[in-house]
């Protein structure tokens, strides 16, 4: 099996935020996740960002541990 490009992997990360991913998708996903250290940062950022999103919609505020780590995690990158 073909190793996806990252620009796909980075897309079919995006789009399974809104859909569930294909079973062929899936693999390849996370085919490409084992051998790709910079989108697996990618990934852990976005969903960092997402939960960060979730919480302001709702008026919650983040814990002081939270927004270290969506420091660390951006600066990582």
């Amino acid at each position: 099996m073909e190793i996806i490009p990252c620009k796909q992997a980075t897309f079919l990360m995006s789009k399974r935020e809104e859909h569930a991913l294909t079973f062929v998708e899936t693999l390849h996903l996370y085919i490409h996740l084992l051998v790709c250290e910079f989108c697996r940062r990618f990934l852990k950022q976005t969903r960092l960002i997402a939960k960060a999103a979730k919480r302001a919609a709702s008026n919650e505020s983040l814990t002081s541990e939270e927004k270290q780590k969506m420091k660390d995690s951006l600066n990582l990158a």
